[in-house]
């Protein structure tokens, strides 16, 4: 189950799921008010994510899976892994917000705000998620995604996620799970403040990535998948 971030869709996890092919079966999602999903009601909240997934899963009878976020989807499956540990059988974290909140200073909240809408600064913002040198379409890719979530969603979402405040419930997640952190996305803090917490959890680096690292090194990031949970 592949869980995209703030304001993006399923569209996200294209080469992943590419590079997968047949030896994975995947659903990758698009979180209510978002993509295909854009005009679902709300609440946007990580609460609201995780049982619509729990009920996605249930209702799919697929069992325990092996859940996939990026960024705040990451938050997403921390999320679902606390509320409902009887779906997921593993968890593959990358770039994840801690669930104890991301720490943003508040002129960092308001930059983070002020992209919601509005193309311009959502462009000069995902830039920053990538790479310099990155092929100029990945960009193109994350802005349509981005142009496709609502501002009130974008709004509404952000405070969950950004003040999330269960970390202390994550230490009870039994679950095996591997946590990516991309070299130029402070993958200390991933290694203390989410992997640390939770009982066996591997940590691993990828030397030369950024934030949006599903779209940068799909392959290595469908290396994680599949090899999961050794």
């Amino acid at each position: 189950m592949l869980v995209h971030g703030w304001q993006a869709d399923r569209s996200v996890w294209n080469d992943v799921v590419a590079e997968l092919g047949s030896s994975v079966r995947t659903h990758a999602v698009d979180l209510r008010g978002s993509g295909a999903a854009s005009a679902a009601p709300g609440p946007y909240n990580l609460e609201r994510y995780a049982a619509d997934l729990r009920e996605l899963i249930e209702s799919l009878e697929l069992g325990p899976v092996i859940v996939v976020g990026h960024s705040m989807g990451a938050t997403v499956a921390l999320r679902l892994a606390v509320d409902a540990p009887e779906v997921v059988g593993g968890l593959v974290l990358i770039a994840p917000i801690p669930a104890g909140g991301a720490g943003f200073s508040p002129k960092g909240e308001a930059y983070l705000r002020a992209t919601a809408g509005d193309s311009v600064a959502a462009r000069a913002w995902l830039a920053r998620t990538l790479s310099d040198g990155c092929d100029p379409a990945l960009l193109e890719r994350l802005c349509a995604a981005a142009a496709k979530t609502p501002r009130s969603v974008a709004l509404e979402s952000f405070e969950s996620w950004a003040h999330a405040d269960f970390a202390e419930k994550t230490k009870a997640i039994a679950a095996p799970a591997v946590v990516v952190a991309p070299e130029n996305d402070q993958p200390e803090a991933s290694k203390v403040r989410v992997a640390g917490l939770i009982t066996g959890a591997r940590h691993v680096v990828l030397p030369g990535a950024s934030h949006y690292a599903i779209v940068e090194r799909p392959a290595a990031i469908a290396h994680v998948i599949e090899s999961f949970p050794t």
